[in-house]
């Protein structure tokens, strides 16, 4: 009889036990779960975020700049590059200080935001049937420019180049190189005239111009302008944090996870795209011109300062947090 009692009690401490570690893993994957659900719910609130923020604060920042500068539509989109980069920056400076696995994930950030801003330009010029525009013997430079951009991190990624100061400086060597020669000859075209000062909404030759507000003082657009940059560095910030968190959840390879992230960081300017051919829509041949003029300096502005700049700067900060022992700390 004892031993039976004995044999019970066991078999009925191994249930709990069972039923207690049964508990125990539900509890986690509730929580994994939810920790999940709050990153996804941040990842489309960051989204909204940027789409907006890109819309109504740059866009109509850098246009009443443009129009109280007489800037000419290849400036604004170089600008617009520009201020569309900073999600790249913020995720490139993340990863660099994580170490050099993440690292591997900011270059493929990188490069995959290059193919997929190229990717997003030609999806905005089908769309608004925009594509005989390219034909147009001015856009060559910028055509050539947008492909050089594309092809050297495909090249760097399969020529295996490992990340140094050395290659830093080389591609901020040649980030320095594509302004000097786009500025050289865009002077020698006059692409970067400005136009007539005095020019109303009604008058002026540029990107939307009658969907422009009316002619204020450059402290207002650069309010504008600087709100939209800061607005852009905290959504890329929120974008890449949130989806490395999903990516992370499903186990991704590293390149993958930084060709994931680049998609999300390219929200930018897929909305400048679509923003400044619709605003130019119906607007005369010559707007329109400009419109693809400044989408195209936005695509290899943007392209350019990833490769040439941004990357750079993370190669740096992970040389400095390398050398200081700092990856490891921020990677805990």
């Amino acid at each position: 009889m004892n031993w039976r009692a004995a044999w019970l009690g066991q078999v009925l401490g191994n249930a709990d036990f069972r039923q207690d570690k049964h508990c125990l893993c539900w509890s986690a994957s509730a929580l994994i779960s939810r920790d999940l659900g709050l990153a996804l719910l941040e990842l489309l609130l960051s989204i909204g975020f940027t789409i907006v923020a890109v819309r109504l604060l740059v866009i109509n920042g850098l246009e009443r700049l443009a129009q109280v500068l007489g800037w000419s539509a290849k400036t604004q989109g170089q600008i617009l590059g520009y201020a569309t980069s900073l999600p790249e920056l913020v995720a490139v400076l993340a990863t660099a200080l994580n170490g050099r696995e993440s690292l591997e994930g900011g270059f493929w950030n990188i490069a995959s935001s290059n193919v997929i801003n190229l990717v997003l330009f030609l999806a905005a010029v089908v769309f608004y049937l925009r594509h005989w525009e390219l034909l147009n013997p001015r856009f060559i430079e910028e055509i050539s420019f947008c492909g050089f951009s594309v092809l050297l991190p495909l090249v760097l990624a399969a020529t295996g180049v490992s990340p140094s100061l050395v290659l830093s400086l080389a591609l901020l060597g040649c980030f320095l190189g594509y302004h000097l020669l786009d500025h050289n000859l865009a002077e020698l075209q006059g692409k970067r005239g400005q136009e007539a000062s005095a020019q109303t909404p009604d008058q002026a030759q540029g990107i939307a111009a009658e969907h422009t507000p009316p002619r204020q003082g450059t402290g207002t657009a650069l309010a504008l302008l600087l709100m939209g940059a800061m607005a852009l560095a905290i959504a890329g910030y929120r974008l890449g944090d949130s989806a490395e968190m999903l990516i992370e959840a499903i186990q991704l390879p590293a390149w993958l996870v930084g060709c994931c992230l680049g998609l999300v960081t390219s929200l930018p300017e897929l909305t400048s795209f679509f923003e400044l051919y619709g605003r130019s829509t119906g607007q005369g041949e010559t707007r329109k011109l400009d419109a693809t003029q400044a989408n195209l300096d936005t695509l290899v502005s943007s392209n350019m300062a990833n490769i040439g700049l941004i990357y750079p700067l993370g190669l740096v900060a992970f040389q400095i947090s390398e050398r200081l022992g700092l990856d490891g700390l921020i990677g805990t």
